[in-house]
This record gives C-alpha cells, structure tokens and sequence, in this order.
C-alpha cells in the first residue's frame, strides 16, 4: 500500500520547521516533501506531486502569496490543508466537497447535512 504522500508548504519558519522536523521521525507513515513557499512556482509543484495533504503555517504570507487556499482547491480539489496556527498550538483542517446542483434544494440539502453533521 502507498504511503499518503504530503506536501510541507513552508518559507522557513520556526513553527513550520519545528512541525516538519517531528514529522521527519515518521516517515515510515507518510511521504514527505518540502515546497519552499517564497518560490513562484510553489503551486505547480504542489499540483505536479499531486499530494494527498498540504501542510502550511497559517501567518505565513509567502505561502499564502504562491498558494492560496482557493487556488489549492481548485487544483486539488480533493486536497486536505491542515493550516497550523501557532497562537493556538493547533491546526486547522480544511477539506473540500464537490457537488453538482441544479436546484437550490441541492445545495440546501448539503449545507443542512453539513450543519446537522457538526451537532453530532
């Protein structure tokens, strides 16, 4: 079975680094690779690694410069983000959904859906 391959998407900070160090011990879970944020073509080398996750620091804003949220999800649209917010010591996961709707009712149905999920 392959290893969910993921993707640290970082300018070098000191919460990112800290994150992707204590990840390196777990290598034999994951498949790592580092994608320097300050680089233009950071998003390219997301897509073309087709990872399964994106890690990224949250304040980063060279990550969020190259690689915004919306354009991750576009590319990928299935992508898990975790964003980690240090001023809280945890992280955020983003996930995505794609439907198709030709009524309102299609989309009611999934945003009540998602409401009723979260109250469980």
């Amino acid at each position: 079975m392959a290893k969910p391959k993921v993707v640290v998407l970082s300018s070098r900070t000191l919460y990112t680094e800290g994150v992707l160090s204590r990840l390196k011990e777990h290598e034999e879970q994951v498949e790592l690779r580092v994608v320097d944020a300050r680089e233009e073509d950071a998003l390219d080398q997301i897509v073309s690694y087709s990872p399964w996750a994106v890690i990224l620091d949250q304040s980063d804003e060279e990550a969020s410069r190259h690689c915004s949220l919306s354009e991750l999800l576009e590319e990928l649209p299935s992508l898990t983000i975790v964003r980690l917010d240090m001023q809280r010591q945890g992280f955020q996961v983003v996930t995505s959904e794609q439907h198709t709707a030709e009524e309102v009712d299609d989309l009611l149905e999934v945003v009540v859906r998602s409401k009723s999920d979260d109250s469980t």
